[in-house]
Parts: structure tokens; C-alpha cells; sequence
């Protein structure tokens, strides 16, 4: 669904892709690891559009998207669920949802405010909540939700699980998997190992702007070399 092919990114003079390149399937997760800084969050947002990059291919669902403005690549069907999350704070929970209402996509089932408040509890108790009101975790999950009203193929998601309690890490990492068993692909971008072996199937390893080691989480956690040298804090 997803294929990225020699991506290279500048912030100005500063080059900070070198060359990255993997694939992402429907109903799988594939987590994009590394140390802060690596080019995780970079390589999401070259995807999306956020950053233009300066050379390399990126193809969604058949469509070229590598020169495409961000609007563009989210009415195609790629969500993005940014780290900063960025709600509407003034905003409530449903009105921060229908913000991001699409039309249904062929072949999935339409996400509604009330889908969502049975996948995040937490929302359906605040739907009259301003945003502004709602803890760090709360803001995550209406973040979360807030890109599925947009009802993507795909979803980039960007450190959801950063600074959060424990319980609530939990409920996302059952939202991831069960957007996966509903055949939505999932780009993730993470720091927590632990987080990644529950929810990914397969692993992207970058190391300053460059992709240096892919494959299986299975065969990744049989890789202490691999931790050693690049996931160890």
C-alpha cells in the first residue's frame, strides 16, 4: 500500500534523510525505530507532504505523493496523527471529530463519533468537553480519532505513546490492534521498544537519516547487536 523508495529530506542547508526506504502493507504495523533525532518524525512528515523532499519516490495506493501538497495525500486516504497533536482547543471532542469527517472509503467500514467513543471510552464520557479541558492522554486518543473520521487506508502515527500513563498507552495499543484487524495499515514512528514488540510487525531501525537494518520484530528481538548499537538510550 505504501512504498517509499530513496527518500531524502533537507530542513534548509541541513540533510537529513539519506536515502530511506521500506514498504507498508493493509492490516499490518510497521514502526519506524531509533534513538530522539534519528529522522523518525522527519520521515513521517515527508511522507505526508509537511516536508518536501528533495529527491526519492513515495507511492500510496498506486498514486505518486512525493510532490503532493498535504491535502492532497490525506483525501487519498493516508491519515496523520501528529506528535504535537494539535486539537482544536476550543473546540469539543465532537466537534474536533467532524472537523476530520471524510466520505466512506470502499471496502471499510465508515468510522463514526460513536465507533469511536466504543474504541476510546474516555471520549464518549467527554464528547461536550473543550479540548483544552483534557488531560495529555485524552488529547491523544481525540487525536487519534479526530485522523479515523477521515476513514484512511493508512495512518502515520507519530510517538503516540510519549509521556503517557501506562493505562492509557494500554488503550492505544488496543486501538492499534483493532485498526489492524480491520485491515487499516499503520506507519508507526517510536522510542518505546516495549510499546513497538506488543502492537508492530515488522521494524524500520534508522540511525541519522538513514535506514540501517529492517525485518521482523521476532528477528529483531533475537538481534541484541542491533539494540546495542542502535536503540540503546
Amino acid at each position: 500500500m505504501l512504498t517509499v523508495e530513496g527518500l531524502n529530506s533537507h530542513y534548509g542547508r541541513a540533510h537529513i534523510l539519506h536515502g530511506i526506504g521500506f514498504t507498508a502493507s493493509a492490516g499490518s504495523v510497521l514502526v519506524l525505530l531509533g534513538r530522539n533525532g534519528a529522522g523518525k518524525s522527519t520521515t513521517l512528515k515527508s511522507i505526508i507532504g509537511l516536508v518536501r523532499p528533495s529527491s526519492g519516490h513515495i507511492a500510496f495506493d498506486g498514486h505518486e505523493i512525493a510532490r503532493a501538497e498535504p491535502h492532497r495525500i490525506a483525501r487519498l486516504g493516508l491519515g496523520y496523527v501528529p506528535e504535537e497533536r494539535r486539537i482544536f482547543t476550543d473546540l469539543t471532542v465532537w466537534e474536533n471529530l467532524e472537523v476530520g469527517r471524510q466520505p466512506p472509503r470502499p471496502g471499510l467500514s465508515p468510522w463514526t463519533p460513536e465507533r469511536l467513543y466504543a474504541l476510546f471510552p474516555n471520549l464518549g464520557a467527554l464528547r461536550t468537553r473543550p479540548g483544552g479541558r483534557m488531560s495529555g492522554g485524552e488529547q491523544q486518543m481525540l487525536t487519534i480519532a479526530r485522523t479515523l473520521m477521515g476513514n484512511p487506508r493508512m495512518v502515520l502515527l507519530d510517538e503516540p505513546s510519549e509521556g503517557l500513563a501506562p493505562v492509557i498507552v494500554e488503550q492505544i495499543e488496543a486501538a492499534i490492534l483493532a485498526l489492524k484487524a480491520e485491515g487499516v495499515g499503520i506507519v508507526l514512528a517510536e522510542q518505546n521498544l516495549h510499546f513497538a514488540r506488543r502492537v508492530a510487525d515488522t521494524a524500520v531501525v534508522i540511525e541519522s537519516g538513514r535506514a540501517v537494518w529492517s525485518g521482523g520484530m521476532a528477528k529483531l528481538q533475537a538481534n541484541p547487536a542491533v539494540h546495542a548499537r542502535y536503540l540503546a538510550v
